[in-house]
């Protein structure tokens, strides 16, 4: 069974190493092609790095608030483009012609007034031959705003493009006005005739605007548009050591890291570069591999909680890759603060800021900027992990969201007002990407409850509701073993108490503590503090039946935590509270009664395993001193003193916290806290007189 037990682990161990290998290689294969500036530089601070030289000819880019205003400008004065269609004009005249035509045939008019009507119609036709062949142009939206007095348009008009003034063409307002007057003027006496056809109905715009050629034209505009000014030639100096990088030569500087990391005629070996990029990938993975070797074995154990640590990793840095290859995302508004908000929901503060520098490291690599980037986002999540203090608090997510908005706010306004000396140079938008950041930190709650359900944890929302003595596994306690249920409420005041000087999870062996005799609910009448009235069952059987029924709590206990769904941790708190612990009163009561048998003492020692962790052994001691105080015949310091000493000495000496990651001086603290707790519940009172 061992070798089985070995190929199980090794397998597990296999596991755990593919984990981190498709970890690098999912973050390698999203990592920027190019090489990596090898300088780091702040605007208006001092370049602390060697005089530098310009290794190359070099172009010197626009400041992207530059270009924007430039594009801005490009396409408010962009010239729209407008097509001549001759085709509608002839139509209208066409119809017209035909209409006139009719109406005329329509009224059998006599010779001489029909040609007075045939005179009206060809000067009818003429005036508006003259409107299209001027042009009447359509009133597009896209003139509203416009100077329409001084608006110069591109007319295309048999394929050839001219600048015509706006105002050169009717309006089918103009159009309609001039036909009437230029009417009246030839022909006065046609009025009454006219009276009798509706000219507008012969009016359309024949000038139209071309909305895909004028974006063709301000593409083709913006395609050209220069997006350099100067350029540094190779060999000159750019910057000397200390001096300020501000104004021209924080251009040059930013000018040469764009293309030393975009152009691949600058010397650079990509081999080389992606070997080391590879390689140093490799090295940050292989940190957190060693931290958690050294502090966190357990996690090493578990794919879940490793693939999960991992896969935080891996998410948060493919965000800031597709981030920063995105113009409408902006990286300020990815929540690095629930790294460490969900681990130490899980885990433990050092493990989730250690995971969270980690992520910030290799996410820093998209961004302009490594160390301010760095910077804001650590403190910002020291700032979520020490708020968010525990989630069954009404309202704390929402302070915690708002207080890491605060924290990244101002340190983005204190760098930027140090790179640019003035506020009005803040980019405010940025500052609004951060609020988003903080809303998102909402979405906490109910993705922790979501990660608890798919790997298996265990958070401090649960563990609050666990504590609750109203859970049906506890009211079940509190009925069929009363005793052991107020045992176990003062075993859970004295773990707790000792556990917060220790540093610990305080809830999770309190829930611990309350849940850790649920196996005494079988046989509650076996055990002391549910025995009443003298009668003790045990005087009707032998000592190994005894032995037995007092060691079968706790495998009986798993398996009602089990049954009940009662998480790992919980169930490890009833595994573990007597260790491998041996039922001394009646192992000694046999071996004194015969003393000639050979006595099998694994008869009368507890399964364990013995406790592997600072609440586990807390819980230990609290259950056997808080269990041990109620024999005492008198209370008083010395008694009290000589009881803990003696309980957690013999602990000690059969080495039930060799796993355990309690030191002598946090043995030392809980043996006090106990003494003093329990010299306050068991201090003296006043005997009032009858």
């Amino acid at each position: 069974m061992n070798w089985i037990k070995g190929i199980v682990r090794f397998w597990k161990t296999i596991q755990i190493i593919l984990l981190y290998l498709v970890s690098i290689f999912l973050v390698y294969f999203m990592f920027p092609r190019e090489g990596k500036f090898k300088y780091e530089y702040s605007k208006n601070k001092p370049w602390m790095h060697e005089t530098l030289v310009a290794p190359f000819d070099i172009p010197i880019y626009k400041p992207e608030q530059q270009l924007q205003q430039e594009r801005d400008s490009l396409m408010r004065n962009v010239r729209l483009y407008f097509f001549y269609d001759s085709l509608i004009g002839r139509n209208m005249l066409s119809t017209f012609t035909s209409d006139y035509n009719n109406l005329v045939s329509s009224m059998g008019i006599g010779a001489y007034v029909s040609d007075a009507w045939a005179f009206t119609g060809h000067v009818i036709s003429d005036v508006l031959d003259d409107v299209y062949t001027t042009g009447v142009i359509e009133r597009n939206p896209v003139l509203d705003g416009k100077e329409l007095d001084q608006l110069s348009v591109m007319v295309v008009k048999n394929t050839l493009a001219e600048e015509s003034r706006y105002r050169t063409f009717f309006t089918e307002r103009s159009a309609y006005e001039y036909l009437i007057a230029e009417i009246e003027r030839i022909n006065p006496g046609s009025m009454a005739i006219l009276s009798r056809m509706t000219l507008n109905d012969y009016l359309r715009s024949n000038v139209l605007y071309d909305k895909d050629m004028t974006l063709k034209v301000s593409q083709a505009n913006l395609e050209e548009m220069t997006i350099t000014q100067g350029m540094v030639q190779a060999g000159q100096r750019i910057i000397s050591r200390g001096e300020l990088v501000s104004g021209s030569n924080f251009l040059v500087i930013e000018s040469l890291r764009r293309e030393f990391e975009s152009n691949p005629n600058v010397g650079k070996n990509y081999l080389v570069v992606y070997m080391g990029q590879f390689l140093l990938i490799a090295l940050i993975f292989l940190a957190l591999f060693w931290f958690i070797w050294y502090f966190r074995k357990d996690i090493l154990t578990s794919r879940k909680q490793t693939f999960f640590t991992l896969g935080l990793i891996v998410v948060m840095v493919g965000l800031t890759m597709a981030a920063s290859t995105n113009d409408a995302v902006s990286v300020y508004v990815i929540p690095f603060v629930v790294i460490p908000i969900f681990l130490k929901s899980f885990f433990d503060i050092r493990y989730a800021l250690f995971v969270h520098m980690i992520t910030l490291l290799l996410a820093g690599f998209w961004v302009p900027n490594s160390y301010q980037f760095v910077l804001m986002n650590f403190l910002a999540g020291l700032v979520g992990v020490f708020s968010l203090r525990s989630y069954y608090k009404r309202g704390i997510l929402f302070y915690t969201a708002t207080f890491v908005f605060a924290a990244y706010a101002l340190v983005y306004i204190l760098l930027s007002i140090m790179q640019e000396g003035d506020l009005s140079q803040i980019n405010w938008i940025n500052v609004l990407w951060l609020a988003g950041n903080g809303l998102l930190i909402l979405t906490v709650y109910p993705l922790v409850f979501l990660f608890e359900r798919i790997f298996g944890f265990l958070s401090d929302a649960t563990l609050f509701e666990l504590s609750d003595t109203n859970q049906p596994l506890l009211r079940k306690l509190a009925e069929k073993a009363p005793g052991t249920f107020q045992h176990s409420m003062q075993v859970a005041n004295l773990a707790e108490e000792a556990i917060l000087k220790v540093g610990g999870n305080s809830l999770l062996v309190r829930a611990g503590a309350l849940y850790h005799d649920i196996g005494k609910m079988e046989n509650p009448q076996y055990f002391i503090e549910n025995q009443h009235d003298g009668v003790n069952p045990h005087g009707e059987l032998d000592y190994r039946s005894s032995a037995k029924v007092i060691i079968d709590h706790v495998t009986q206990g798993v398996e009602i935590g089990k049954k009940h769904g009662l998480h790992e941790k919980i169930v490890d708190f009833i595994r573990m509270h007597h260790g491998t612990s041996t039922v001394q009163y009646f192992y000694r009561s046999l071996i004194n009664e015969n003393p000639d048998e050979e006595v099998d003492i694994s008869e009368f020692t507890y399964p364990g395993p013995m406790p592997d962790s600072k609440e586990t052994s807390v819980l230990m001691m609290a259950d056997s001193v808080e269990a041990a105080s109620r024999t005492l015949k008198k209370y008083s310091p010395d008694s009290i003193h000589e009881l803990v000493e003696k309980i957690v000495a013999h602990q000690t000496e059969e080495d039930q916290f060799s796993v355990s990651t309690l030191t002598f001086a946090d043995i030392t603290i809980i043996k006090e806290i106990f003494k003093n707790r329990l010299s306050n519940i068991y201090h003296s009172r006043i005997e009032y007189p009858a």
